[in-house]
Formats: structure tokens, sequence, C-alpha cells
């Protein structure tokens, strides 16, 4: 029996025609995936990391592509709520646009989350945490810089909560979908 065994996190993969069955060339963790004859200790220690070395940390890209959807999403909605007549002052802000910007924001941010979490493939919820919560964090570093420091705090506090709560969803959706599929 061969297998597709995974440089990144030791994962493997059995090919029950040989050689010719292998059209993979990464694994589900984003890792390269190298044909083996056997899975005897010495190659997957040659061919693979230990399990306790999973953790891939931040991933920049990922933090961006969910700051980027939450950016671009915050924008549409507030065309949506308010079209080209924008409110210049927080006064002229109806209360109910105000709460119904205010519940869609939370959700965007977990959604944010979320993706960060997930385009990151974390599967540690450790990873998942730090890539969702940076979302959050910049958001908040954002805000901060054009409102002050009572906005900073708490926009890194608020914010970074609602995207670790994403991270963590996130991370959970990728731990499930890996285990429904294989290549």
């Amino acid at each position: 029996m061969s297998y597709l065994l995974c440089k990144e996190c030791g994962k493997y993969y059995e090919l029950k025609e040989g050689k010719s069955s292998f059209n993979y060339e990464r694994c589900q963790c984003g890792g390269k995936l190298n044909y083996v004859d056997s899975l005897k200790t010495s190659n997957i220690a040659e061919n693979s990391k230990p399990q306790n070395q999973k953790s891939k940390g931040i991933k920049w890209f990922a933090v961006f592509i969910g700051f980027g959807f939450l950016i671009i999403s915050l924008i549409l909605t507030v065309l949506a709520l308010f079209g080209t007549n924008i409110p210049q002052s927080a006064a002229d802000i109806p209360i109910k646009l105000l709460t119904e910007f205010t519940v869609i924001t939370i959700f965007l941010t977990i959604i944010s989350g979320i993706t960060a979490a997930y385009i990151s493939g974390s599967r540690d919820y450790r990873d998942g945490i730090m890539n969702g919560s940076l979302v959050g964090v910049v958001l908040g570093v954002l805000l901060g810089i054009f409102g002050g420091v009572t906005i900073f705090g708490g926009g890194i506090i608020i914010f970074g909560s609602l995207s670790i709560i994403g991270g963590l969803l996130g991370t959970l959706l990728r731990k499930l979908l890996d285990k429904g599929t294989s290549p």
C-alpha cells in the first residue's frame, strides 16, 4: 500500500491504486504532499513535522482578507442604509438606523473573524483566535486613530472580542469540514 504524506501536519492519505492515483499536490492544511511506499516510522520522521508543531501562527494574508471583507461590507451597509444622503453629524442619524447599523456591524465583525480564521487554515483554536481577533484589533486601532483614546480602547476590546468569537467559529468550521472531506 502507498500513501501521500503531508510534510506540515503529518496527515497521510491512502492510495488504493499506487502512484497513478497521485493527483493531489496539497494537504487540507496547505502542506505539500509527498508520495511514500509505506508508513514506516523513518518515513514519517523524514517527511513530516511532529504533530505538536502544527501551529501555524498569524497569517497576515488571511487577516487582510478578513479585514477587507469587513471594511467593504461596512461601506456597502452604510450605502444601503443611507444611500447618498449620509449624515454629517451623529445627531442627524435616526436611532432606528443607528441600531440597525450596530447589529449589522456586530454580525459582520464576527463573520470577518470567521473568514480570517478559515482562510488561515487554523485548526488550532489558539491560531484561530489570533487570526480572527486581529481583524477586530486592526479596526479598533483605525477607529482610535480617527476617534481618540476612548474609542481606541473600546474599539479594540469590542471588535477584538467579536472577531475572537469569529476566530473560534472559523476554526471549528475548518475542523468540521476537514473531518468530512479528504483528498
